[in-house]
Parts: C-alpha cells; sequence; structure tokens
C-alpha cells in the first residue's frame, strides 16, 4: 500500500506572521445619508459605505 504525498507550497519567510493593527471605524455625520422615515417595522438602517484609506 502507498501512502499520498502532501502537495505543500513552501517560500521563505513564510511562517512570520504580520502583526494586524486594529482599526478604528468613525462616521463622518455630513457625508453620511439616514432615510427621514421608517416605511415599515422592518426596515433595517444598519448599512454603511466604508472607504479605507492606507497611508
Amino acid at each position: 500500500m502507498t501512502k499520498k504525498q502532501r502537495l505543500e507550497l513552501t517560500w521563505i519567510g513564510k511562517e512570520i506572521r504580520p502583526k494586524l493593527e486594529p482599526r478604528i471605524l468613525l462616521e463622518d455625520v455630513d457625508k453620511s445619508y439616514h432615510a427621514g422615515h421608517r416605511v415599515s417595522e422592518n426596515d433595517i438602517f444598519d448599512n454603511r459605505l466604508i472607504l479605507v484609506i492606507i497611508y
């Protein structure tokens, strides 16, 4: 009986994981839009449009 060979991608530095920074999202009220009234009781007002700027 032969054992199947496992293929794996390897490269230098693969085991080094970058430390991810937590991000804080702030709402810009001047650029936000909110409906003036609800149409039904099931309306959802949780949608957000997010623009990510990387410096």
